[in-house]
């Protein structure tokens, strides 16, 4: 992941300190912001390789962001993965529908190693 910038709009602060560590000694740039609407400032001004959204923020839900994203030019395609601690279903389906390439993962199925590893790899097929 040597040079990619990752964006990670999370408002638990504990998570993005931990997977922001992995992901930093991985090589990749890291940056970090704590509700949707300035997250998506963030990835419109910075251009990140990679977006992971939380779903469930103050300001403006990760599935909002996503959507104010693809309406971009620029964040039609951007990689993007939500990241949610509840199953919903119907939240899936719809975030799925906002624009490939997005992945829709549950936290608590996921450790912080296999999340950075399936950001890597997603970043490998770019």
């Amino acid at each position: 992941m040597n040079g990619k910038k990752i964006l990670m709009v999370d408002d638990d602060l504990a998570f993005c300190e931990m997977l922001s560590e992995i992901l930093r000694e991985e090589g990749a740039e890291v940056l970090v912001e704590h509700d949707g609407a300035s997250g998506v400032e963030k990835a419109l001004s910075e251009h990140p390789d990679l977006v992971l959204f939380d779903v469930m923020m103050p300001v403006m839900s990760g599935i909002k962001a996503l959507e104010k994203l693809r309406a971009d030019g620029w964040g039609k395609n951007i990689p993007a993965i939500l990241l949610t601690n509840v199953n919903q279903p119907e939240a899936m389906a719809a975030s799925l529908e906002n624009g490939p390439p997005t992945e829709y993962l549950l936290k608590v199925d996921w450790t912080l190693d296999q999340i950075a590893e399936r950001i890597k790899k997603i970043l490998e097929a770019k």
